[in-house]
């Protein structure tokens, strides 16, 4: 009858070592879910940071060559129209082949 006991707490050992193990396993994938959606949202945080930095650049440098462009057609404005004309006249003849 001691074999029988045996077994029974072996089996009854098993299953409580079982029931840890999930557990355990449990707790490891919460955690590793945790994890990524930490990593997630930083490199999220990062791209938007980057995207918006970059934004910032490219807004100010337009304003700057906008700016500049104005400039050069008030100093001579009768070449920016000379440019003008020969762009609408070649870009029309482009359309209308």
């Amino acid at each position: 009858m001691s074999s029988t006991l045996s077994a029974d707490q072996t089996i009854a050992a098993l299953q409580a070592d079982m029931a840890a193990l999930k557990q355990d396993i449990s707790s490891l994938l919460s955690h590793l879910k945790a994890g990524a959606s930490n990593s997630a949202q930083t490199a999220a945080d990062k791209i938007d940071d980057n995207a918006q930095r970059l934004y910032r650049q490219v807004a100010s440098k337009s304003e700057h060559s906008a700016h500049l462009l104005s400039d050069q057609i008030t100093a001579q404005p009768l070449l920016a129209m000379a440019i003008m004309l020969g762009l609408g006249f070649v870009s029309g003849r482009l359309l209308t082949r």
